[in-house]
């Protein structure tokens, strides 16, 4: 173990779980994580990072309860997990799935269910959770089955920030085009839904806490919106094709 003293920060830099405490953002550290990796049951508190063995790309837990991923010398983020829980922890569950964690609860989740999974943060900055045989279940640039309250699917663009979403078996997929458009696709052809929206490139989407599903432009104006007024609805893909608003156990909303 070795622990140094970071410059500006209250604490002491300490190793857990392959986690480096630090102060709250990349720019206060000052000593190299150890880790890239979380392992099954590890987890990151309010400002423990993991970091790519390069030292270009960081993972770090804010004190907000969000985890974010950075690159060095760049100012945006390139990836969060949209989460605004204090004293929230992230977990590498040993179900396979990437958690946050209020308490005892369970409140996001990223992945599919692969028991002994592990979360990487590789030299390219692609934050990928791989499985026992090393292949991926998921990475940055996903969301699989379920958008949470607050994550973001995202249009491409020039930062490489783009976000798909994903049905669990991978047939379908919802995505912004770099026009603005929202489209659902089955096995990347076939067009089965869309907003129409074809005029705010750089888009991105989320669902609020209020539980109204969101498109922005790139300047954060609404472009388009389902307002279900109930808290705590999420938007699904299921494996048959249908993208739904959900509350519960309720389907508040059947796009297609």
């Amino acid at each position: 173990m070795v622990r140094r003293l970071l410059a500006g920060v209250l604490a002491v830099g300490t190793l857990l779980g392959g986690a480096v405490l630090v102060g709250s953002g990349p720019a206060e550290a000052t000593t190299v994580a150890v880790s890239d990796t979380l392992l099954p049951g590890q987890k990151l508190m309010a400002g423990q990072y993991i970091r790519s063995r390069n030292g270009v790309y960081t993972l770090i837990m804010d004190t907000r309860g969000e985890a974010k991923l950075y690159q060095r010398g760049v100012s945006w983020r390139l990836w969060s997990s949209g989460t605004w829980r204090a004293g929230s922890v992230l977990v590498m569950g040993t179900d396979g799935t990437l958690q946050m964690i209020y308490g005892r609860t369970k409140f996001w989740s990223m992945s599919i269910k692969s028991a002994g999974a592990k979360l990487v943060l590789p030299d390219n900055g692609n934050l990928a959770i791989y499985n026992t045989r090393g292949k991926a279940n998921w990475n940055r640039h996903m969301v699989i089955g379920t958008l949470m309250p607050q994550s973001q699917i995202h249009a491409p663009d020039p930062e490489g920030r783009e976000v798909i979403m994903y049905s669990v078996n991978r047939i379908y997929t919802l995505k912004f085009l770099t026009t603005g458009n929202l489209v659902l696709y089955r096995n990347g052809t076939t067009v089965l839904w869309s907003t129409g929206k074809k005029t705010s490139p750089e888009s991105y989407g989320s669902v609020g806490p209020d539980g109204t599903f969101y498109n922005f432009n790139d300047f954060g104006d609404i472009t388009w919106m389902y307002e279900t007024r109930r808290p705590g609805s999420v938007l699904q893909l299921t494996d048959d094709g249908h993208l739904l608003m959900v509350n519960g156990r309720t389907i508040v909303k059947t796009f297609v």
